[in-house]
């Protein structure tokens, strides 16, 4: 009974980032290399910041529900092991952080939302009958849970939530970014594609270079582009001709793109060698890469200056909440123990 209610809390405390280590999560299976200060002594906090505790047993807890989710294939090397440890734990630090300054600030968790998704669980679960055992211990860390995930979005929306710039401020950034207000360079490309199997024999991708290149020859003495490509092309273009429209950079391969980058209009290429077969490409038509001016992408530059800004603060709250904090980590599977016996101070 024990193990069929642990169960049924795996499918809940999979949600959760932060909660206790029960006795069903002690009996359900041995839970991933976790901190240890000799065999006696176990530390009883993942991390203290400014004299408040991140319990040992939130870490665990997950840690295994990470390692089952990332790495079900079961074998981890050691370093990417360690990676996910400290991975773990400074995404835990951090929402301790974000959860205490949205306090703080004294913003409001989205308690409709909340209610909404509990009931949803209730509702779900309604006729369990290991639910309704377990449920008076679940609910309220599923709400815990929901609630620091609710203060964490809404402290990002307000630290997000930029003043739209002014003309200046906005040309400067459109100045600064005219690559995201480029329109690529274009070519319009006719294509004649002998397809060969990538496994196939050298003999038989010599054969297709040979047959190509007879093509070629024909294309140089006057032949019908279009109607080559009809009878020989195993593109999908092959039924307009061999016409591709108008491509941008890069669309066709790294071969391909070599040499058409060299090619003026009107030009037939020598057969190229790619991945699907041998090719012979003609350039029909190049469009220079163009700078749009700022009226005509005033809307796009408004949303990416915004987008980028509000990153930004987002991203020096960060650095400014962990810089600011005291912080002392326990001794972890990735930190060196003789530095970690008696808790190590990142600040």
């Amino acid at each position: 009974m024990l193990r069929s209610q642990c169960g049924l809390r795996s499918l809940f405390l999979g949600l959760i980032f932060m909660f206790g280590a029960g006795s069903c999560l002690a009996a359900d299976e041995p839970a991933p290399a976790a901190p240890s200060q000799g065999a006696q002594e176990k530390p009883d906090y993942l991390a203290i910041i400014d004299g408040q505790k991140i319990p040992i047993g939130d870490y665990v807890s997950a840690l295994r529900r990470g390692m089952k989710q990332r790495f079900y294939h079961g074998n981890v090397p050691d370093e990417e092991r360690r990676k996910y440890f400290k991975e773990v734990a400074d995404e835990m630090i951090e929402r301790f952080l974000l959860i205490r300054e949205a306090k703080r600030r004294g913003i409001e968790p989205d308690m409709p939302a909340v209610e909404a998704a509990l009931a949803r669980y209730e509702e779900q679960f309604k006729d369990n009958q290991e639910w309704a055992k377990v449920r008076a211990d679940i609910l309220p860390k599923i709400r815990e849970k929901l609630i620091g995930d609710s203060l964490a979005m809404r402290l990002e929306e307000q630290v997000k939530s930029i003043d739209k710039p002014s003309e200046s401020e906005l040309r400067q950034f459109y100045e600064e970014h005219k690559d995201l207000f480029t329109t690529p360079e274009r070519i319009k490309v006719s294509l004649i594609l002998l397809r060969v199997d990538p496994a196939a024999s050298a003999e038989v991708w010599q054969q297709a270079h040979k047959e190509a290149a007879s093509i070629v020859e024909r294309l140089n003495k006057g032949a019908d582009f279009a109607e080559l490509a009809r009878i020989h092309s195993s593109d999908k273009s092959a039924k307009d001709g061999g016409d591709m429209g108008y491509v941008h950079s890069g669309m066709l391969g790294a071969n391909a793109q070599k040499v058409l980058d060299i090619m003026e209009p009107g030009e037939i290429s020598a057969p190229v060698v790619m991945l699907e077969g041998v090719s012979i490409f003609r350039l029909d038509d190049r469009i220079k890469a163009q700078l749009n001016p700022l009226e005509a992408v005033r809307e796009r530059a408004e949303k990416l200056y915004l987008r980028e800004k509000g990153n930004e603060a987002w991203d020096a709250l960060r650095k400014d909440l962990r810089a600011k904090a005291k912080i002392v980590v326990n001794d972890l599977p990735w930190r060196p123990s003789e530095k970690a016996k008696a808790g190590v101070v990142e600040k």
